[in-house]
């Protein structure tokens, strides 16, 4: 699996499900329940930056020692396992940027979400013991005019990219990556990134996305295996 475009901290990989798998994913995100995300996501963490009025689904993990109640564990007998199991399938393509297995990352997780206008997301890091995060795009049509880009910092020189208390970014450079249609996104964690807001001109298209994290089980997790 080639990379479209790639730098030291970032890369995206278009046309990365196979097509039944692509048409199982977007089922998934008509068929499955959603909530707002203001009403499951505790105001103390990251997620008090998001603007907007996103929406989220229930999150399937792989290789989680203890999946939180109520929450899926790969095989979840679900059509998000697709998308498990594609990851599964690249990891040495993208150990690049998300580490190996076993050293790097222990389990992950895919979270569905879905953006409507006026809906996006802050700068942010996702650098809590994290090696890396991802996001899959599953929407079947995204128009360069309906916004949802992802933006990207660069570290140039001296001026090392980071996130402020409040949202704030100390580098002025970096790159933006649209929301194609079946794209994916991996991101080593510590690099400041945030979501333009979906448009107006969307109308009611949806920002479909898969995202997720890879992270290590703790030290005292991996002690007693």
């Amino acid at each position: 699996m080639v990379p479209t475009f790639k730098t030291d901290t970032f890369a995206v990989f278009d046309d990365f499900l196979g097509p039944e798998d692509l048409r199982a994913a977007r089922r998934y995100m008509t068929d499955e329940n959603f909530v707002q995300l203001r009403y499951v996501r505790r105001t103390n963490n990251s997620y008090r930056l998001i603007e907007g009025d996103p929406l989220v689904g229930p999150p399937t993990y792989h290789g989680h020692p203890r999946v939180p109640k109520g929450f899926s564990s790969y095989p979840s007998g679900k059509s998000l396992d697709v998308v498990v199991e594609a990851l599964l399938g690249a990891e040495e393509s993208l150990a690049t940027w998300i580490g190996l297995r076993g050293s790097g990352w222990d389990f992950f997780s895919c979270t569905p979400y879905l953006y409507p206008a006026g809906s996006g997301l802050s700068w942010h890091d996702d650098a809590k013991d994290r090696t890396a995060s991802f996001v899959l795009y599953v929407h079947d049509e995204w128009k360069s005019t309906w916004g949802a880009e992802l933006l990207i910092a660069t570290d140039v020189g001296d001026r090392k990219a980071a996130v402020e208390r409040h949202q704030g970014i100390n580098t002025d450079l970096g790159h933006y990556v649209a929301a194609e249609p079946n794209r994916l996104v991996v991101i080593r964690a510590g690099t400041p990134h945030a979501v333009r807001p979906v448009s107006p001109r969307a109308g009611e298209n949806l920002r479909m996305s898969v995202t997720g994290f890879f992270e290590p089980l703790p030290q005292s997790t991996r002690d007693d295996r």
